[in-house]
């Protein structure tokens, strides 16, 4: 397949432009006549431009937000639903793109379904590695039901944006607040403790300890700047390669990070039980719906402790004891789904675990900011008086030697 670039006009008169995929030059020009896109330019596009395409295919699904993919899915169903080929559907939304690289991700997945693959092949195709939205698809493809599980996908990514945007939300005033106050203190250590330090100089006085240790810090961070800058890359470098080698070990670490490892185990799990929940719902098999539902958790050990998870499943156990042989899972929620399985509502009682997990993640992070904000005063408040107190400990000191003599 070509990838042609065209400017033309449509039936109503207004002047278009865009790209297209077929054959053949000709080809190409009968697609846009049936799309009622008159052509009066239209050239290939060179190896160069059609490379530019295609390859940033796995950056472009970086740039494709959740919100893009989640209206993609969702309309797309709706569109199945209609009777409307998928094909069509997707042609037909590739021209209404607002972007270039969403029209370039339509095309994509219908090159791929013109080439005779399935919607999960072609979707991979076009840079989608999700494996709870390849799954869901691929499993709505061999059941029938893909419609439904299209907009399945777009309710788990949707939610999954909301989960997102609360705990950044929550995060954002107090790192915003820490970056400022150390900002300030960085400031002062630069330009206002040098000046100072001049004029003590000048009297040749004996200088308090507090005061040597402000200037000695303020010299660091002047003369050897780059140092610290090296220093910090070289740290966060370290850093990231023992995360990169050791994930669990990491992720075990941050769930002990105080409420914070907690907001973060919460998180997880309303991400585990919510999809679980949504697939119950949709007419999905148990043992499918953990499997797929797993993928959901991002964290490295949570996940090696849900591991056994489908072959206890398979040996017959129920959900809640399988649950509870992980030890991650807090024991109210086992309750929750010992009732739910008794009672015959378990997608019900999963439905209610995500609302209360939901909850308890935002009144954490409510309480995170309210708490870190006063720390983050008092600390910077307290680094600030110091120096303070450093620099004008030598003139009280001088002004009582004065007084006294």
């Amino acid at each position: 397949m070509a990838v042609f670039s065209y400017k033309g006009y449509t039936s109503e008169g207004k002047e278009t432009k865009g790209v297209i995929e077929a054959p053949s030059k000709s080809a190409a020009i009968r697609e846009l006549k049936r799309q009622n896109i008159f052509p009066y330019e239209i050239q290939e596009k060179n190896a160069k431009a059609t490379a530019k395409l295609k390859i940033p295919f796995p950056l472009r699904k970086s740039a494709i937000s959740n919100e893009e993919l989640s209206l993609f899915f969702r309309t797309l169903g709706i569109m199945l639903n209609a009777g409307i080929p998928i094909l069509d559907a997707i042609n037909s939304l590739s021209k209404e793109a607002e972007s270039e690289k969403l029209k370039a991700f339509y095309l994509e997945i219908a090159s791929g379904l013109k080439e005779g693959l399935t919607l999960t092949e072609s979707i991979k195709k076009a840079g989608i590695k999700d494996l709870i939205l390849i799954n869901l698809i691929h499993s709505g493809e061999k059941s029938g039901y893909l419609s439904s599980n299209l907009l399945i996908a777009a309710e788990i990514l949707e939610k999954r944006e909301k989960l997102k945007n609360k705990v950044v939300q929550a995060l954002a005033y107090p790192t915003i607040l820490i970056s400022i106050a150390f900002s300030v203190v960085v400031f002062m250590l630069v330009t206002v403790v040098p000046k100072i330090v001049n004029i003590y100089k000048s009297t040749g006085a004996q200088l308090p300890t507090v005061t040597k240790l402000t200037i000695a810090v303020s010299n660091i961070f002047i003369n050897h700047y780059t140092f610290l800058l090296f220093l910090s890359l070289l740290v966060t470098t370290l850093t990231y390669l023992f995360a990169k080698k050791n994930p669990v070990t990491i992720d075990k670490w941050k769930l002990k990070l105080g409420i914070l490892g907690k907001i973060l185990l919460l998180s997880e799990l309303q991400r585990f039980f919510s999809t679980l929940s949504i697939l119950l719902k949709s007419g999905a098999p148990l043992l499918e719906s953990v499997n797929i539902s797993l993928q959901a958790v991002k964290n490295s050990y949570i996940k090696n402790k849900l591991q056994k998870l489908p072959e206890l499943l398979s040996s017959g156990h129920s959900l809640s004891y399988s649950l509870s042989e992980s030890s991650v899972i807090p024991g109210f929620i086992i309750q929750l789904l010992k009732a739910g399985e008794e009672s015959g509502e378990l997608p019900q009682m999963l439905g209610k675990i995500e609302s209360i997990l939901s909850e308890e993640v935002e009144r954490k992070t409510q309480y995170l900011t309210s708490l870190l904000e006063p720390v983050t005063m008092l600390l910077a408040g307290f680094v600030v008086g110091f120096i303070i107190y450093s620099l004008l400990l030598p003139i009280v000191s001088i002004s009582v030697i004065k007084g006294i003599r």
